[in-house]
């Protein structure tokens, strides 16, 4: 993996609000980082343990040339997807291997940081695969939230405190209580609630003994400012205070601090009005965030009308139970997790939690359908942004079928139609699982059965899973044509043409014929038809028959262009592009295979990705250019890794990968073309696509110019990087410290706006030529 530093990767959040106290927690978990690998903070909800994970997450990025990452597991309820999750944080792709162990590959070298949010609801889970990631990679650390310690070997457990108050019993010098941070801290979150506030003689008294009710827990503390817009600091002190010995008397059971933040987000929800209450606890089934059109769907009825929804929202928007933000220039909204889980006592309570998370499978069941069916079409960019943002909802809605035999029919739906989300946004292995859980749950014969079946054939086949595709396809084959489903039959044989491609090309054609047959005379979406067409082209181009092949995909990237999609117009471009290889226009060529790749940047699609690096690489090969097929070959291998066999096991198409890899060998030499390979399987995904598109970074500072910009320690710094040092090997020449290494190729990274090593040392030998003639 190369080392990365201004331009490290992470997801870490902005913060939205100034970071008060824990100053001397964020300084003792940065030492603890230095020497243990796993640090779990500990203490209880609303505490503050996340916003301290983070401030010292957001301090370390330095330290971490991989990467720094959050993983939120708050909205996580299956314990199977956890690895799934971190995947997504991490971007890793799915790949044909289980989930642990592709992560497990991923980090194995790499010096990372993990930051796994909100662990306790899935505490065995977490500690098993935690142990696994630490066990394999020896240079991630993680650092946890939990109410809970992971209890594992090697686990350093860090309680969090509640932030100080002024003791009760010392009289303070007026003006000194602001140096306690729980004071300090309402102090900053009141001037945001009320702009000019200030803690004055008059009301610092109420300001103390507020805190101190509070015990000192930030998000009560928090919550309690924002009721400034309709209250005095001295009447809010009064009123938390009767609340709170009320409910001490009422839940003894609870640990103190518990019936403290439940107390003030009881009287929190008894500020709101009756309506806010109900879609308070109605918007808790949400997972990761949801839109006003979802919330209308979901939380609306005679109860909860939708005319007054809107005024609704703002309402609880205005007492920061829902907090505000955009994605593609819509709003949407979310709860904090401590909220939600409150929301979620009072649905069940109320007794309409059933017919809640009903509504809410419904809408994501209609946004599933209505994504299908438009597809296919020239909003393609923004469904797969949707999906994507979405995605965490699906899962919940998902969850809810499969736990409940009557809803079962419709997770198989849910997870059936959507083939390209899976597919084209690269979740393959989890929409194996969803279709895998669905299809044992409900074996009785369906249309829903039948289209879930073909989708998870059509995963098995791009995955090169060659048992459980013939299994599969099948089966499907079996239920179309019990039930007489012309539709599941026309999916059933576009199957079974795609996974003769890979073994008889000559063979797929006529199944691959008559899917398009059955295709037309039935109604589906336009992707069904033309995904068929590049898999089309592929077989005529495999059994020799050119021309045949041209035609087939002028076919399918005129349907493409006329729906103005873009998805399978990529994949045809891969076809097109082999076909001008085939026919030696190697100019042409890379220039039709670079036009898919533009075109895959707005997916995750690690398929369609590899394919079309393996065939640049081989564009490359037969231009003569050994190195570059190399690097393209390295980096298309590391992206078959995530999704299975290579080339989905097609014969044929191993044995051109084959010829071109020879080639290749034969041009640079054996040792050039493993240190090519081995470059190129080392690059980022976005840096894969950058060097198959040749875009190349270049920087505008003139040699000299730059040269001024070092200092003299950053310039022997760089002299020992382009020497192909290490940090470490530049510490031990310099007798400075590997930190101090790191800091000094970041100011260089920074200054001269590069984003490598390989950069430095060739801007090292630019120095050195224009140095020359001054020598002579």
């Amino acid at each position: 993996m190369a080392s990365r530093s201004a331009n490290q990767p992470d997801n870490l959040p902005a913060d939205l609000t100034s970071f008060v106290g824990r100053r001397s927690e964020a300084h003792a978990l940065r030492q603890l980082l230095s020497a243990d690998r796993l640090v779990t903070l500990t203490g209880v909800g609303g505490v503050g343990k996340t916003r301290l994970a983070l401030r010292v997450a957001h301090d370390l990025r330095r330290a971490f040339p991989d990467g720094v990452f959050l993983v939120e597991l708050a909205d996580l309820k299956d314990r199977d997807l956890l690895p799934h999750t971190l995947m997504d944080a991490l971007g890793v792709r799915e790949q044909s291997a289980s989930a642990p162990v592709a992560l497990a590959d991923h980090l194995r070298s790499r010096h990372t940081l993990l930051v796994l949010d909100n662990c306790e609801h899935l505490l065995e889970a977490t500690a098993t695969l935690v142990d696994q990631l630490l066990r394999a990679a020896p240079k991630l650390q993680i650092l946890a939230t939990s109410r809970q310690a992971l209890m594992i070997g090697g686990e350093h457990v860090f309680p969090v405190p509640t932030l100080p108050v002024p003791d009760a019993d010392v009289r303070l010098a007026p003006g000194a209580a602001t140096q306690f941070a729980a004071v300090s801290l309402f102090a900053a979150r009141a001037a945001a609630v009320v702009p000019g506030f200030e803690i004055t003689p008059a009301n610092e008294q109420a300001v103390i003994q507020l805190c101190q009710r509070l015990e000192g827990i930030p998000l009560a503390i928090e919550l309690a400012a924002v009721r400034l817009r309709v209250l005095t600091v001295d009447d809010l002190a009064h009123r938390l205070g009767s609340r709170f010995e009320l409910l001490r008397e009422g839940t003894r059971n609870l640990p103190e601090r518990h019936q403290t933040l439940r107390a003030l987000i009881d009287w929190s929800h008894d500020l709101c009005t009756p309506a806010e209450q109900t879609l308070w606890a109605r918007a808790s089934v949400f997972a990761g965030g949801f839109g006003l059109d979802a919330l209308e769907a979901v939380c609306a009825d005679e109860l909860l009308a939708e005319e007054s929804l809107l005024d609704t929202v703002a309402g609880l928007t205005d007492k920061s139970i829902l907090i505000r933000g955009e994605h593609a220039g819509h709003v949407r909204f979310r709860m904090l997790e401590t909220l939600r889980e409150y929301g979620q006592a009072r649905l069940r309570q109320s007794g309409s939690e059933e017919e809640v998370r009903r509504r809410h499978r419904g809408w994501y069941c209609r946004l599933i359908e209505t994504a299908s069916a438009n597809w296919f079409g020239p909003g393609q960019e923004d469904w797969a942004a949707l999906l994507r943002v979405e995605h965490p909802n699906v899962r919940a809605a998902l969850e809810f079928c499969l736990g409940r035999t009557d809803e079962v029919r419709a997770g198989l739906r849910m997870a059936g139609l959507p083939w390209f989300l899976w597919i084209a946004l690269g979740f393959m292995t989890e929409g194996r699982l969803w279709l895998d859980r669905a299809l044992a749950m409900d074996d009785e014969p369906s249309p829903e059965r039948v289209w879930a079946l073909g989708t998870a054939a059509n995963i098995a086949v791009f995955q090169g899973d060659e048992t459980a595709a013939a299994a599969l396809i099948d089966a499907v084959t079996q239920l179309a044509g019990r039930l007489d489903d012309p539709k599941g039959l026309a999916y059933a044989t576009h199957m079974r043409g795609l996974r003769e491609l890979g073994t008889d090309p000559s063979a797929a054609i006529p199944l691959l014929v008559e899917a398009l047959e059955r295709y037309a005379g039935v109604d589906v979406s336009g992707d069904y038809p033309n995904s068929v067409r590049p898999a089309l082209t592929m077989a005529y181009l495999l059994s020799d028959d050119l021309d045949r092949a041209a035609e087939v995909v002028d076919e399918v990237c005129a349907q493409c262009e006329r729906a103005g999609e873009r998805w399978l117009l990529s994949y045809a471009m891969w076809t097109k592009g082999f076909l001008n290889l085939l026919r030696g226009d190697l100019e042409q060529a890379e220039a039709t295979l670079c036009e898919g790749l533009r075109l895959k940047r707005f997916t995750s699609d690690s398929l369609g990705l590899a394919f079309l690096l393996d065939a640049l690489a081989w564009t490359a090969a037969a231009q003569g250019d050994g190195e570059r097929t190399a690097v393209l070959l390295g980096a298309s291998d590391q992206v078959w890794k995530t999704v299975g066999v290579p080339l989905f096991g097609a014969q044929q198409l191993l044995a051109r990968r084959e010829h071109f890899q020879g080639l290749a060998r034969q041009a640079v030499g054996d040792a050039r073309f493993d240190t090519a390979f081995a470059r190129g399987g080392q690059l980022t995904l976005d840096e894969m696509v950058a060097l198959a598109l040749r875009e190349h970074r270049t920087t505008t500072v003139e040699p000299r110019q730059a040269d001024s910009l070092l200092t003299p320690r950053e310039r022997e710094v760089a002299e020992l990087v382009a020497q192909g040092m290490s940090s470490k090997d530049v510490a031990a020449k310099l007798v400075i410290s590997r930190r101090t290494v790191d800091v000094h190729v970041e100011h260089i990274f920074a200054k001269l706006g590069f984003n490598s090593r390989t950069q430095i040392a060739t801007w090292v030998a630019q120095q050195h030529a224009t140095e020359a003639p001054d020598r002579r």
